[in-house]
């Protein structure tokens, strides 16, 4: 969970803030500045039970260290915004070949200078040596033994927005292990080894911009939601009936909840906020819903004991060739219909 939302500090700032033409960073200046302090007292250097008045299980919170992720993800200061890292957004077309650098933090990509690995490597080399020096000064100023500083990222930036982003991961891993006062763990390993003794209620929040869930839920993406509840609907009353009844039927029935579960992606109403192919999400987000509902629709208007239509199976099938993703999903619809009886508006 973000600081914030565990009383633990304040927002980082706005999540779309991908750190790629940021300025440069200098691997020999001090780290970033540091985020507020924690107004309630709770450190980010622990993992916490999380507690509320309907929920008894042994769920467990761990706090994103507001230093380390800024380092990586702030735009003023981050590491993927060196000047000699490559650059994203510069493609020669048609081959698709990236061949230019980063060069500045507000430079035109027609004044992108041409890319030179040796020193893009020599670069990652500095930042990931910086890098496992802050983590260890951290552990350094907490340094209490259950202490732990939790670092996630998004995969993709690492080779994908970040091209160095890999060998940047490959030394900084190499780095941490000649550290003193620090080691690498997984998340598993440190609740095994330190079982979270403090309970804390943690606040509805995000990482978007300030903190809450206007990047999700705003003017231009409330009607998203208003046609997701329609759909979700339709679904839930099919599928209880499809479930029980013989393959054709299930495999339609996943198909319709693959679309359902895309249609649901938090990354449209995302993308529909920040301004950028908003027309290509609010797109790909009717095409989910629409092939949902049409799927729910067909298995609701089959009636008892009766195959199913012919035009419902090709339907299905015609989808699954483009999305076939969640193979499981079927057994996890099982697992949550048995799980919790599902309320609809009228009885909220």
């Amino acid at each position: 969970t973000d600081a914030h939302l565990a009383h633990a500090g304040t927002a980082l700032g706005v999540y779309a803030d991908v750190p790629i033409g940021a300025e440069r960073f200098d691997a020999e200046r001090h780290d970033v500045p540091r985020p507020a302090g924690r107004p309630d007292g709770h450190s980010p250097y622990q993992a916490y039970r999380v507690t509320s008045n309907r929920n008894t299980r042994a769920v467990v919170t761990l706090v994103r260290d507001p230093r380390s992720s800024l380092q990586v993800w702030s735009r003023h200061h981050g590491y993927p915004g060196d000047e000699w890292y490559l650059e994203f957004h510069k493609i020669r077309w048609p081959e698709g070949l990236k061949l230019w650098r980063v060069t500045g933090p507000n430079a035109d990509l027609g004044a992108k200078r041409p890319y030179e690995p040796h020193r893009a490597g020599e670069r990652a080399a500095a930042h990931a040596a910086h890098f496992a020096s802050l983590l260890a000064a951290v552990a350094a100023e907490h340094h209490q033994s259950r202490g732990v500083v939790v670092a996630p990222f998004d995969t993709e930036l690492f080779g994908h927005w970040w091209f160095e982003g890999l060998e940047f991961l490959e030394t900084l891993y190499t780095r941490l292990a000649q550290e003193r006062g620090v080691r690498a763990v997984s998340a598993t390993r440190h609740l095994e080894d330190h079982p979270p003794r403090q309970a804390l209620r943690l606040g509805a929040g995000s990482w978007g911009a300030g903190g809450d869930h206007g990047m999700w839920l705003n003017d231009q993406t409330a009607w998203t939601w208003r046609r997701l509840w329609q759909v979700e609907d339709g679904f839930w009353d099919a599928a209880p009936r499809a479930l029980a009844a013989g393959p054709a039927w299930r495999a339609v029935l996943a198909q319709a909840a693959r679309e359902l579960l895309l249609a649901q992606a938090s990354d449209w109403q995302f993308i529909i906020s920040t301004g950028v192919a908003g027309d290509y999400a609010e797109r790909r987000f009717l095409e989910h819903c629409e092939a949902a509902e049409r799927l729910a629709a067909m298995l609701t208007a089959a009636g008892d004991g009766e195959a199913l239509g012919a035009a419902a199976v090709r339907a299905a099938e015609e989808l699954a060739a483009r999305d076939d993703l969640f193979p499981d999903v079927l057994p996890a619809l099982e697992q949550a219909l048995a799980d919790e009886p599902r309320v609809t508006a009228d009885q909220a």
